[in-house]
């Protein structure tokens, strides 16, 4: 029996980086699902959750993808979904808004850089899953 493909939940509000996002993914073997909103995407989550999220953090408003992020971290069902970080904001900023929205606490896997080369994303997805539920993993050269 084929093992199952696992699921990807990518939640941006950029068309684009989801096509970018599906032809980096799928020949690897993933299943890729796509929402443009915060909401959509958590309502996506409630309904089936993924095996893991990738997050822009600029969607509706500048800190959507933070507050999202800590709202699946109170969720039962969502709490233990990896979750990596696409942004342009840049380390600094990230690491401002994620503090600041989660007093140091949330928990989020990597943090990824826009742009991002198909290598990086593919490599964090990969350890990520591979490492298991809730296990995170070290982030690799060129990512954090």
């Amino acid at each position: 029996m084929p093992a199952e493909r696992k699921r990807i939940l990518v939640i941006d509000d950029d068309p684009d980086m989801h096509a970018a996002l599906r032809l980096i993914l799928e020949p690897a073997g993933y299943q890729v699902t796509c929402c443009t909103t915060g909401p959509e995407g958590l309502a996506t989550m409630r309904r089936d959750p993924p095996d893991l999220l990738l997050l822009d953090i600029m969607l509706a408003t500048p800190t959507e993808g933070f507050h999202l992020a800590h709202e699946m971290r109170h969720d039962g069902r969502l709490q233990s979904v990896p979750i990596i970080m696409i942004s342009a904001l840049g380390e600094s900023m990230e690491r401002e808004c994620g503090e600041e929205i989660g007093n140091g606490s949330l928990r989020v896997e990597r943090f990824i850089d826009k742009p991002f080369q198909a290598a990086t994303i593919l490599n964090a997805v990969n350890a990520i899953l591979a490492a298991g539920p809730g296990a995170g993993g070290q982030a690799a050269a060129g990512e954090r």
